[in-house]
């Protein structure tokens, strides 16, 4: 990525950020059209190509950005006094769905990048979620009260668990039932609250 870039006013660089944005959230790596992110933008493909050197490098900054906006965002809003587990996953939770209403595009390339299987992008992406995931489990464990968990429950197991169920649940998901982010997030809060049944003593239900 050319530096230069970023001595651009905030302006410019912001339309590039946005067009890029809109084009990664509505479609694939592959499908996605530079020459559309450029009009959007309102420069040319070669100035675009000039600052980010191709699609590749365009993705990857953009990628970096969105998930850089949404951990912070996160961080802004997380109650870092609250040490319930399954309390500390619901605001994360609902967190997360204030960030995808105000930031929409940048939100749902993130959705879009978790999926995207394009050789070209995705061992960065699995990298960068795998270090993303390591350092807020690290974060999480050290807040979480492990004392109302059953025995033989650990904190560690339980997140472990929490994260496949949150996989699972992303991946059995069609493409327009991602897209209504409050029914995904009943949905989802719903299963979380059934393990919270399964895994907490009964006198903390």
């Amino acid at each position: 990525m050319n530096t230069r870039f970023f001595e651009l006013p905030e302006e410019r660089q912001a339309a590039m950020r946005n067009a890029g944005l809109e084009i990664f959230a509505k479609q694939n790596y592959a499908k996605a059209s530079m020459e559309e992110a450029a009009r959007l933008a309102g420069v040319s493909k070669a100035l675009l190509f000039h600052y980010f050197e191709n699609k590749r490098g365009f993705y990857l900054y953009l990628y970096e950005y969105a998930t850089g906006l949404m951990i912070r965002e996160m961080s802004a809003a997380h109650d870092y006094s609250e040490t319930d587990f399954f309390n500390i996953l619901i605001n994360a939770q609902l967190s997360k769905i204030a960030i995808l209403h105000a930031h929409p595009y940048a939100m749902q390339f993130i959705t879009n990048a978790y999926f995207e299987e394009d050789p070209r992008v995705r061992p960065a992406l699995a990298d960068s979620f795998s270090a993303i995931v390591a350092d807020s489990s690290v974060r999480f464990l050290a807040r979480a009260d492990a004392s109302k968990l059953r025995e033989g429950v650990s904190a560690e197991a339980l997140l472990n668990i929490v994260l496949w169920m949150a996989d699972g649940f992303m991946r059995s998901r069609t493409p327009e039932q991602l897209q209504d982010l409050d029914a995904l997030n009943d949905a989802f809060l719903a299963h979380v609250g059934l393990l919270k049944k399964q895994f907490y003593k009964e006198e903390f239900l």
